[in-house]
């Protein structure tokens, strides 16, 4: 299952799942390097990155704002 990055404060990252589900998370427990709007995945016990699901995901956005600014 995926989780989107929404936020990190005081090294808790607040995760929302594709159901608008929301979890917290300490820092330390996700891959190196997380940042806010990162895609990550839940597999087996384990958090990975899923860059290609977040470049997807940002490509969607900035695709849609285009679409709403008349672009």
């Amino acid at each position: 299952m995926y989780y989107a990055v929404d936020a990190i404060e005081q090294g808790i990252a607040r995760l929302v799942d594709d159901e608008e589900r929301t979890v917290f998370v300490p820092l330390d427990e996700l891959p190196g390097g997380t940042a806010e709007t990162d895609v990550l995945e839940w597999r087996d016990g384990a958090w990975s990155a899923a860059p290609e699901e977040t470049q997807r995901r940002r490509e969607r956005a900035a695709a849609l704002l285009r679409h709403l600014l008349g672009g």
